[in-house]
């Protein structure tokens, strides 16, 4: 009698022994990839454990083809490339050239013919990868169902190399020594790195100072119209290119969600500040290569966009953004929406008794009088500005929150500070400093920085803006206060010793002034390292009397 269970459990071992083992994903390694130019571009095919037909995400990449393989196991086909003339694609390298955006649709075309795909194609990037997503999107390739898509420089120009006249020496340099430097990034030196003929953008950027054919055929800014599929865009604060970001969802029509979190170009974290306030924790000190989308909400873009999965994604707010002065989450159904007036500051004589600068004025509610409206003065100094490294964020957020206290640069330039706040100033959105100045020299740049000043006298970063004086016009067309749009696009040379109005751009923000602290505005012509100096020096005077009311203009809510 005992025998029959014995017998039992060994035709149930056998049995189990016979069932297969689960399929794992399979990779397709260096698979060939032909463009219609009949170069052949090279990556790698990720396919879920499952078998059948798939929906896949297409990732190309300039620095080494991505490794990425997220969502296999959410039933997805990831399909990882070079693009041309980097890792193991032929070609030259062509940065962000209609060439290579023509790539793009030529890959998406040919993932949803492969016998694995079920015709349903997903761009996605970061960065770089970001804007080949976007630019090819707006070729409208027919089998292109939704485009993800982080931190994407929509505005090469504005955003990226010439901030209104000025160059940005800062992220060119290092960052076209490092494209250069990771383009064979784990294949090794490859027979066509030797054609570096279409690399010449990157030397073409440094004297091409005016907007125009060079930088709107990588500008996804004047393509935005093309885009016809869904697009979900996270981008951060302290990324020095996220501007472009706002402008790019309050002009694109289709369904679409922008998510503005704190973060640099490469993330958060503690490698720059231990105890940073967005992110990281102090167990995690090393520097990040990117941001993160928040958690699960690509997932649900996916699924519904792409397999119709009905979970209320379409419905969430189009704007999610983060105040970093108050730490608060906020939604609206545009950028522009978000903030819901204009408050005006006067810039005036009167001293503010707050800040060790060459005038040490004052931020009003009314236009200065008698003496308080008399011009302040100061002599261009080219080391101005030493104190904001990089623009928006540290050496190219690699060290992101490292402390900055911005009075090591107020005696380098005029301030005026408005008096100890009652209650929270809310900035939301775009700023503006309208101003008259005389420049004794032939070109001068401007910059104005805004910073909050705490109950210690610290100061933190708000924002910036920055112009070269001749390119100072402004559309009036697509300008509005508090945002002017600077074309870029003429030279406008200045007049030695007469009285000119400006319109500086100042960048957008969500920034909450806490009750007890003082919003601060630093006014140089030096914006160093980040900035090229201008070749030229002189005595600058800044008015602000009747005739020449210069204000601050803040978007607020």
């Amino acid at each position: 009698m005992r025998a029959r269970p014995l017998l039992l459990v060994a035709a149930l071992a056998a049995a189990l022994l016979t069932v297969p083992a689960q399929a794992a994903p399979t990779t397709l390694a260096d698979v060939t990839i032909p463009a219609s130019d009949g170069v052949h571009l090279v990556g790698d095919v990720h396919l879920p454990a499952a078998k059948g037909r798939f929906p896949a995400i297409v990732d190309m990449e300039p620095y080494g083809r991505s490794s990425a393989t997220t969502y296999l196991a959410n039933g997805y086909a990831h399909v990882n490339t070079d693009v041309r003339g980097s890792g193991k694609s032929g070609g030259a390298l062509c940065l962000l050239c209609s060439r290579e955006q023509r790539d793009v649709y030529d890959v998406v075309e040919w993932v949803a013919h492969q016998p694995w795909s079920n015709g349903k194609v997903v761009l996605y990037g970061y960065s770089y990868s970001a804007i080949t997503a976007l630019l090819g999107a707006a070729l409208q390739p027919p089998h292109l169902t939704t485009v993800i898509v982080g931190h994407p420089p929509t505005d090469p120009y504005r955003d990226v190399l010439w901030h209104n006249g000025l160059y940005d020496q800062g992220f060119a340099e290092q960052w076209f020594a490092g494209q250069t430097g990771t383009q064979a990034l784990g294949v090794g030196v490859q027979p066509q790195y030797v054609d570096r003929k279409d690399q010449l953008f990157a030397f073409e950027t440094r004297y091409n100072d005016l907007d125009g054919p060079l930088y709107d055929e990588r500008s996804v800014l004047t393509k935005v119209s093309r885009i016809r599929v869904p697009v979900y865009v996270f981008t951060g604060w302290d990324d020095m290119y996220s501007r472009g970001d706002m402008r790019f969802i309050d002009a694109f029509k289709g369904p679409a969600q922008l998510w503005i979190d704190a973060s640099t170009h490469h993330g958060t974290g503690n490698f720059g500040e231990v105890g940073a306030p967005y992110g990281g924790g102090i167990t995690d000190p090393s520097p990040q290569l990117s941001a993160n989308p928040p958690a699960g909400q690509i997932l649900k873009w996916l699924n519904h966009y792409v397999k119709d999965v009905s979970n209320g994604v379409e419905s969430q707010p189009r704007v999610t953004f983060y105040d970093k002065g108050s730490r608060t989450w906020s939604t609206a159904p545009s950028w522009r929406a978000a903030s819901t007036g204009l408050t005006r500051l006067y810039l005036s004589g009167a001293a503010a008794g707050s800040a060790h600068s060459l005038n040490d004025g004052s931020l009003t509610a009314a236009a200065p009088k008698g003496r308080d409206s008399y011009q302040d003065s100061y002599v261009y100094d080219p080391t101005a500005g030493s104190s904001t490294p990089m623009g928006m964020e540290g050496p190219d957020g690699f060290a992101p929150y490292v402390h900055t206290d911005q009075r090591v640069d107020d005696a380098h330039g005029l301030t005026y500070t408005t008096p100890v706040l009652t209650k929270p100033l809310r900035i939301a959105g775009p700023s503006e400093l309208h101003f008259w100045a005389i420049t004794e020299a032939s070109d001068m740049a401007w910059v104005a920085r805004l910073t909050d000043v705490a109950p210690d006298g610290s100061e933190t970063p708000v924002t910036q803006g920055w112009l070269r004086a001749n390119f100072r016009h402004v559309d009036p067309l697509r300008s509005r206060p508090g945002s002017p749009y600077l074309t870029d696009d003429r030279h406008d040379p200045v007049t030695i010793g007469l009285t000119t109005e400006y319109r500086v751009d100042i960048w957008d923000t969500a920034y909450s002034v806490a009750k007890g602290h003082r919003l601060r505005l630093w006014f140089a012509s030096g914006d160093a390292p980040t900035h090229e100096p201008v070749p030229a020096a002189g005595r600058n005077l800044l008015f602000h009397d009747a005739q020449h009311p210069t204000q601050l203009l803040l978007s607020t809510r």
